[in-house]
């Protein structure tokens, strides 16, 4: 090849690089140049006379170094450091930001013959939108991190166990409700087989539902699960099934809430509507029960008057006339069992509340339970509803009798303490005088830690009795009484419950309206008497009572025509009324009507009910008779009323 040649062929090769983007510089071995293009001197800034061939490579270092290409330091310095490196021929590659803050990208290669080619190349927007993306990238890498931490913290925080599951059951995630549930936290259960996290008998229940979810199906049920610290539980679980992009079923999210207390609620909430429905059919049974023996003893006590045969009186009148009294103290402790009255607070002797629950009892508890009453009959008085003391009382002589397996005793004892400073503020009460009665019973006790939850509502160590509530209600008693309970207890000897009340002074015997009235002497030969009952046979036997003291007696079915009998101006002096009665008018309806028209007529009310369910703890005006009455009742009763009027 001619030296024309290679001349025409240097002249193609230098035309062809003013074609490209690049700025293009080629050294020899000397560090001489050989060529570069006009970009390369557009793109560094350089004048045209540095581009000659046969400059120096250190003057253009130089040049680069005076305009800050290679940052602050001596100039000759920075151009000797350069100079020795590019001595070396060795390839490089490396981006350099300039003064004006465009990045230019330079690759180094040396030559074989020697000497190195080297491109310049500007990467200023290319590096520009990469930072731009790594910081698109970095801020939606820290939100989803936020995200994620927000969304743990939420998962942690629901009420709620939430884990994820494979087509394998080997738990892929579990929030922190669910492992604790287990005694495990999140990281220890992933990997998990669910085999080795529930119990078997809540896996062989939950194993149909984990088919139907890996089957693709959505759906809620309820479980009885048994947990490690917690025993059963009742939950409710929501299964959803996770699908690929693929639309392959590769697992399912469980979600679990404890409703133990939801269906405990529930099913107080039964129980209560079904203890509210008793005690209106009680009421009611107890209502014509006490008719019924208001015409039986009605019957009865005349024939025992009438009867002249001591023995036969004796063998078979008796006998039968103390059944019936008997039967009228079942219907009356009946009704303040069950009563859904407002408390009725009395003053009574803690004794007889005690005596009366005794008897309850013995006809309730098993025959080979022995029941022991307190000894002292001069019990302390006490200021409390009765009804609820004799169901707090029952209460805990039913916890006792469970506790007790085989022959067992239960004890009531009663007497009254001081509570001094300390004494009292344990129990938190207030210093002063208390009644104490206690319950203890031969069971199988308590541990401590069954003592600190015994009166929490729902709390039972016998799911399969009771309701968890009996205990809670005697506390609840206990509180809104103004006392307190405690509990005392040696496992595999037995407990002892003890109630406080507050104390007060002794009190003349409180009977009935009808027992606390004085007997009062009065002539009712003279009295006319109207009788307002709407039972035929109750209404004969009472006509027949007051007839017998001498007085005159007209007859109602009703209220209505009672108020037309005495508008019609019958001269009546007073008036015996049912409170139930046939009729739009109740007979508490015809004492305030008559208290309105003939304030001077005295009405004396009778019921089969509980006088204070009717009329309110205070009983209204006038007098109220409780059926069936006794004969002395009745008398002394009709004798007030019409002093009252004299």
């Amino acid at each position: 090849m001619t030296s024309s040649d290679n001349q025409h062929i240097l002249a193609s090769v230098r035309s062809a690089l003013e074609h490209i983007e690049q700025g293009i510089s080629v050294f020899d071995a000397n560090l001489k140049l050989v060529a570069l293009n006009a970009r390369f001197l557009e793109l560094l800034g350089m004048p045209a006379e540095l581009g000659e061939p046969g400059t120096d490579f250190a003057e253009l270092t130089r040049f680069n170094a005076i305009n800050g290409e290679y940052g602050e330091g001596d100039i000759e310095e920075l151009v000797a450091e350069r100079v020795a490196q590019a001595r070396k021929f060795e390839a490089h590659s490396f981006d350099r930001v300039r003064p004006d803050g465009s990045i230019l990208h330079i690759t180094g290669t040396p030559l074989p013959e020697g000497g190195f080619v080297t491109v310049y190349t500007d990467v200023t927007k290319p590096r520009q939108r990469e930072a731009e993306l790594e910081y698109r990238v970095q801020a939606r890498t820290e939100e989803l991190r936020r995200n994620q931490a927000r969304l743990t913290l939420i998962a942690n925080e629901v009420p709620a166990g939430i884990a994820l599951l494979d087509k394998h059951l080997v738990f892929k995630y579990a929030n922190r409700g669910f492992a604790m549930a287990y005694g495990l936290n999140s990281d220890l259960i992933v990997g998990k087989k669910a085999e080795d996290v529930l119990s078997p008998a809540t896996l062989t229940t939950a194993l149909p539902w984990f088919k139907r979810a890996l089957a693709g199906e959505s759906m809620a049920f309820d479980l009885e699960a048994d947990l490690p610290d917690h025993g059963d539980i009742f939950v409710r679980c929501y299964a959803r099934p996770e699908i690929s992009d693929q639309g392959e079923v590769t697992g399912f999210y469980l979600l679990t809430v404890n409703i133990t207390r939801q269906r405990e609620s529930d099913l107080a909430l039964i129980r209560a509507q079904k203890m509210e429905a008793l005690g209106t059919l009680s009421a009611g049974i107890a209502h014509d029960f006490n008719n019924l023996l208001t015409i039986i003893l009605g019957n009865l006590v005349p024939l025992e008057d009438a009867m002249e045969n001591e023995g036969l009186k004796q063998e078979y009148l008796v006998p039968a006339i103390a059944a019936a009294s008997r039967g009228n103290d079942l219907t009356n402790r009946l009704l303040s069992l069950t009563k859904q009255s407002k408390a009725v607070v009395r003053p009574l002797r803690a004794y007889d509340a005690i005596s009366n629950t005794l008897k309850i009892l013995t006809a309730s508890l098993p025959s080979e339970i022995t029941l022991e009453g307190p000894e002292d009959p001069c019990a302390p008085w006490i200021q409390v509803d009765r009804g609820q003391l004799e169901m707090a009382l029952i209460n805990l002589a039913v916890n006792g009798s469970e506790a007790i397996t085989g022959p067992g005793r239960i004890r009531f004892s009663c007497d009254e303490t001081a509570l001094d400073r300390a004494e009292a503020k344990a129990l938190k009460l207030h210093p002063g005088r208390y009644c104490r009665i206690r319950v203890g019973d031969t069971g199988h006790g308590m541990s401590e830690e069954v003592m600190q939850r015994i009166f929490d509502p729902f709390y039972s160590r016998k799911p399969d009795k009771g309701s968890g509530l009996g205990l809670a209600m005697v506390y609840a008693f206990a509180d809104l009484s103004g006392g307190a309970i405690a509990v005392s207890s040696v496992e595999n000897e037995g407990s002892v419950f003890t109630l406080y009340l507050p104390a007060i002074d002794p009190q003349d015997d409180v009977h009935d309206q009808c027992d606390a009235i004085e007997d009062v002497a009065a002539d009712l030969s003279s009295a006319q008497v109207l009788l307002v009952e709407d039972n035929p046979l109750v209404r004969d036997v009472v006509r027949r009572q007051v007839q017998a003291f001498g007085a005159q007696v007209g007859e109602a079915a009703s209220a209505e025509e009672a108020m037309l009998m005495i508008e019609a101006e019958t001269p009546f002096d007073l008036v015996l009324s049912d409170i139930s009665l046939t009729g739009r008018m109740t007979g508490i309806d015809l004492r305030c009507e008559l208290g309105k028209k003939r304030p001077e007529l005295p009405v004396i009310l009778m019921t089969a009910h509980g006088a204070a369910d009717i009329l309110g703890p205070d009983g209204g005006p006038g007098l109220v008779l409780q059926k069936p009455f006794r004969k002395k009742q009745l008398e002394t009763a009709l004798a007030h009323a019409l002093q009252r009027t004299q």
